[in-house]
């Protein structure tokens, strides 16, 4: 089985993650990125070539006609590597509607075309026009879109959602890694068995070596931990007005902060004065940021985040955390392996990390937990057996399809 995947550029974890898909389930795997810096990644993302054991493809991106971009030489590029499948996220899905002859050039050349998102911010069909016209959802400047409720925006809102609505249906299969993936999906008329939950996991047999390497690391119960790009829906600035309350009562709090991006200098202005708040900067050595998160108590993820839960979980760490991406809610079991506060909240991000604290033998106890629901559940193989299922109903659909026609 052969993989193309169109990417907007090569995210130091995911690159594992792709490298584990061609080693270990025989898939041959080629990512097509932006020659250049690519437009849809985030602030501050760690993008690196080391280590890829997969082919790479840079290809000029542009600007279309509708204003999203996608990539030039696409069709020529399909042509000489034959891809099984080719699969592909936002923005690069409008593209199948807005240039309706892509679709039949896969079938022509017997590509399935399967859809890789996070829909945590996807509003279900019937609520997709005030959700927009309302402002739904935030940027990582954690600032909701503009509100617009002109007659203008109320017809542009309505073709983005017909164009999820005709790509959602055009698709073999969709990967998602969010439980509500399914009702969503199916608001726009998508049967549930096209839609493939996987959950999400960077590559934990990487982890796992380097947890069993630093076993005899000791922690620090009050020391907190946050892993992560340094921007407003992080909120990073949150975690360390609650710290600095925290360390009123209990003075052997810690703060550990590993990460980069645009708010490094606000965030260090917020901690002057406090010398137990520490900057590591960014950190993407493993070795290196498990020896960080051996010697922490707490991971605490204040504002929007995923992967970062489940590393710190390998190396069992208790979570807190709010409203992230969605991967929080399979992982993080209130009381079990972690807490819940109010997002954005001071106030009650303190009670719960308090509520460590103060029993800190139960910091230790729901780190073995979070540990055992990352090698008994959600790991790189499970998510990566989901993948072949959602790949292999995708070429078996697309075989129908042409068959039928």
């Amino acid at each position: 089985m052969k993989l193309m995947s169109l990417a907007g550029g090569l995210p130091h974890y995911y690159n594992l993650v792709l490298n584990k898909l061609q080693k270990e389930m025989g898939v041959e795997v080629c990512v097509v990125v932006p020659s250049t810096k690519g437009a849809t990644l985030g602030a501050g993302v760690f993008e690196s070539k080391d280590g890829i054991e997969f082919k790479v493809f840079y290809q000029e991106e542009y600007t279309t006609y509708y204003g999203k971009k996608f990539f030039k030489g696409l069709k020529e590029l399909i042509l000489q590597e034959k891809p099984d499948v080719l699969m592909v996220n936002w923005p690069y899905q409008a593209a199948f509607v807005f240039y309706p002859g892509w679709y039949n050039f896969l079938r022509r050349n017997n590509v399935a075309l399967v859809s890789k998102e996070i829909p945590f911010q996807v509003p279900h069909y019937d609520q997709a026009i005030s959700y927009y016209l309302n402002g739904g959802g935030v940027t990582e400047n954690n600032q909701a879109h503009q509100q617009n409720k002109s007659l203008l925006a109320r017809f542009k809102f309505m073709i983005v959602r017909e164009t999820r609505r005709l790509f959602s249906n055009l698709v073999d299969a969709h990967i998602n890694y969010l439980d509500e993936a399914v009702a969503m999906h199916a608001s726009y008329g998508v049967p549930a068995e096209k839609v493939f939950v996987t959950a999400n996991s960077p590559d934990t047999d990487v982890i796992f070596e380097h947890v069993e390497a630093l076993k005899d690391v000791k922690s620090n119960s009050f020391r907190l931990l946050h892993i992560g790009r340094l921007v407003k829906w992080k909120q990073v600035d949150v975690l360390i007005e609650a710290a600095i309350a925290l360390q009123k009562k209990y003075p052997q709090t810690e703060l550990s902060i590993v990460g980069d991006g645009p708010e490094l200098e606000a965030l260090k202005a917020q901690a002057t004065g406090y010398d137990f708040i520490k900057f590591h900067g960014g950190i993407y050595d493993m070795r290196e940021l498990g020896q960080i998160t051996c010697e922490s108590g707490i991971y605490v993820l204040a504002g929007m985040g995923g992967l970062s839960i489940n590393e710190a979980m390998c190396f069992a760490k208790p979570v807190v955390c709010s409203v992230a991406d969605g991967t929080e809610k399979r992982l993080v079991r209130e009381g079990y392996n972690g807490h819940f506060f109010e997002s954005g909240s001071v106030d009650s991000l303190v009670s719960v990390i308090e509520k460590l604290f103060a029993n800190p033998d139960q910091i230790a106890i729901m780190g073995r937990r979070s540990q055992e629901i990352i090698q008994n559940e959600i790991n790189i193989h499970t998510v990566l057996g989901n993948y072949m299922e959602a790949f292999k109903y995708a070429i078996a659909a697309q075989s129908r399809t042409v068959a039928s026609h």
